[in-house]
């Protein structure tokens, strides 16, 4: 008897060992999540939106239309911010909660923009958003949407990072490490076609498309680096190492629709971020580009890095999504 209680005793005493050990943390401090999920579905630009159908015929679903299908900028052809379906709350069963990106929208006593993470699969990203009435949520739809949007992509973007990271795909070519970048999941589809001390370039070729990431340095100057002065940048590069089928043809900035701008940050440095088009002088040739003109001020220098694409009959914008996210992945 005494035998027993002892072992019961143990096995009490192993079980709050157990219960009051520390949880599982993130290197911010945060605890992990340790639930076990299972995979989400959807690759990246699709949404899924859960609206009733009074609002969706309504000024809400007009408000979601207008912005969330809206052409995106920089590509040369038609194509929305996100390939959406929608569905009634009541319809949303256990196959639809495993999408990877869903925003759910609805009237409610409360009004309220929420952003969760991995609810009921992983990795998923979920908008909430409610207000009592369809004009407070029109205002909310329109008031959200940069956001939104914004982080809808960003969690793309981890996503594609994410699946890299796991593959056997992706690596840091010893080209990228002489011109001081220490990390970029850079798809092992890309190969070197130009080596030189302040430029690099990559191509890859698939069916539908040929994509080039380009890696080049230059001094530090005084100041923001100006439009004009990226556009001439860039078009320096096309025109000396980029041609097309016909004879004295070279790559150049399309200005006709103008390139635009907006700040942010690579590696935790200043960075501007040029989307726009280019075109094949003398040639039939064009497609988009995008750039991050990084401020290192470490080194003292503006490192550049660009794709672009050419792909006449394939849709661009997971591409460029794609190609975003290698660029994004850059650590110095």
């Amino acid at each position: 008897m005494i035998l027993r209680l002892f072992q019961s005793c143990s096995f009490l005493f192993l079980f709050l060992l157990l219960g009051c050990s520390a949880p599982e943390t993130n290197p911010d401090g945060t605890k992990k999540d340790t639930r076990i999920l299972p995979p989400s579905s959807g690759t990246h630009s699709e949404l899924l939106l859960v609206m009733p159908d009074e609002l969706w015929i309504g000024p809400a679903g007009e408000a979601f239309r207008e912005l969330y299908l809206a052409d995106q900028e920089g590509l040369p052809q038609s194509e929305a911010y996100f390939d959406a379906s929608r569905v009634e709350p009541k319809e949303v069963n256990r196959i639809l909660q495993k999408t990877k990106s869903i925003m759910w929208v609805e009237k409610s006593d409360t009004s309220f923009v929420k952003m969760q993470k991995d609810l009921w699969a992983r990795p998923q990203r979920i908008v909430r958003m409610t207000a009592q009435s369809e004009k407070e949520l029109v205002e909310e739809i329109k008031g959200s949407a940069k956001q939104v949007i914004n982080a809808f992509k960003e969690h793309d973007m981890s996503v594609i990072q994410s699946r890299l990271r796991k593959s056997a795909y992706a690596y840091t070519h010893e080209n990228l490490k002489k011109i001081g970048i220490k990390k970029m999941l850079l798809h092992k589809g890309f190969d070197p076609t130009l080596d030189k001390e302040n430029l690099k370039i990559f191509a890859t070729k698939t069916v539908k498309t040929i994509q080039y990431i380009m890696v080049s340095e230059r001094p530090m100057t005084e100041g923001m680096v100006s439009m004009d002065d990226i556009i001439a940048h860039r078009d320096s590069i096309g025109k000396k190492y980029f041609e097309g089928t016909h004879e004295d043809s070279y790559m150049e900035t399309e200005l006709l629709i103008p390139p635009f701008t907006e700040t942010t940050e690579i590696s935790g440095m200043f960075a501007l971020e040029t989307r726009g088009l280019w075109r094949m002088e003398n040639d039939f040739m064009g497609g988009p580009f995008l750039s991050y003109t990084i401020y290192d001020e470490k080194n003292n220098r503006i490192l550049t890095v660009e794709s672009v694409l050419y792909g006449p009959t394939a849709k661009k914008r997971n591409v460029v999504l794609e190609m975003e996210a290698m660029m994004r992945s850059i650590v110095l």
